[in-house]
């Protein structure tokens, strides 16, 4: 089967679907139509309390307003967090980063899969990573080679004193039982085969993977050692934000969350990678209620208990 792009637009919000099942690639053009474009609104976004009726939520592309649910209550507030007792130096962080947005045909293109590579990439230097530990893989150059050869460089990397990050934006397949990551040439990477590689490294590690069903790469991953974040449950489907282009998950993570602090829940002027998982696993959900027919996206988190920390000063 070909997993296809379906438009869905409710109340007033554009959201694309990442992994929606399909016989053929489907004919919908992944962009809003007119009057779908989300709320905009000028200026800072508001403190977000629960007696608020209203939240705003903003990329570095545009803003949405959205109404806060009561089935999902008020958003977040401050949470408990470990600090990590050693920091990893630039020169001991390594990233491997993988992002397919133009898929080989009969494949659905995505929206989002390069630009939140691209988006990544510029974060992390931003932060102090240095290019040459960087490997980034998109489009025609995302093949299944290629995959496993860089998650190989990352897993020989990944020594004590390390810190290493994963990054995948694009298709996932499902079938028996398993997920697996979606490669330009459809030479898939399986949960499994993930995980026996990514295990072999020593280091601290975080794996971050936006794609549908992401949380069944949880498989034996997740460690003490090893921080998995997954931009949706098992069996629910991932969007992604025209408007935005990005992925529901990484605009929310990464973009809105980290990069502009707004996943600041203390408002200690440091957004810390805890911070940023429960801010965006809250907002995720916001966004995507009422997408019908799959209907929301759940962020999911398990592992390394230490999530005191930004990408400038991650765990060693």
């Amino acid at each position: 089967m070909a997993w296809g792009a379906a438009l869905v637009l409710v109340v007033g919000l554009a959201v694309v679907g990442t992994g929606v099942i399909s016989e053929r690639p489907s004919s919908t053009t992944a962009r809003p139509s007119a009057g779908s474009e989300p709320v905009a609104r000028t200026g800072p976004a508001p403190k977000q309390t629960a007696a608020r009726t209203n939240a705003a939520v903003r990329t570095r592309h545009a803003p949405i307003v959205l109404p806060q649910n009561p089935r999902l209550g008020p958003p977040p507030g401050p949470i408990r967090q470990i600090a990590p007792a050693r920091v990893a130096a630039p020169k001991d962080r390594y990233a491997f980063l993988v992002g397919i947005t133009d898929y080989r045909k009969p494949t659905h293109d995505t929206i989002a899969g390069a630009n939140d590579v691209a988006f990544i990439y510029h974060y992390l230097l931003a932060n102090g990573w240095l290019p040459q530990n960087i490997m980034v893989v998109t489009n025609k150059q995302a093949t299944g080679k290629a995959m496993r050869r860089g998650l190989a460089w990352l897993t020989a990397k990944s020594r004590p004193g390390t810190f290493t990050l994963c990054h995948y934006s694009g298709h996932v397949k499902q079938v028996g039982g398993h997920e697996k990551l979606w490669p330009y040439d459809r030479r898939f990477v399986t949960d499994t085969e993930l995980a026996a590689t990514l295990k072999k490294g020593r280091g601290k590690m975080w794996v971050d993977i936006a794609g549908c069903e992401a949380g069944g790469f949880f498989e034996t991953l997740p460690s003490s050692r090893v921080l998995v974040t997954a931009s949706s449950k098992r069996t629910e489907k991932s969007y992604e934000h025209p408007s935005w282009g990005e992925s529901v998950w990484v605009g929310l993570m990464w973009d809105a969350g980290m990069a502009q602090g707004q996943a600041d829940l203390d408002r200690n002027g440091v957004t810390t990678v805890g911070e940023a998982a429960v801010w965006a696993g809250y907002w995720a959900q916001a966004v995507t209620l009422n997408e019908r027919p799959y209907g929301r996206q759940s962020p999911q988190v398990k592992g390394d208990p230490v999530r005191g920390w930004t990408l400038a000063n991650p765990p060693a």
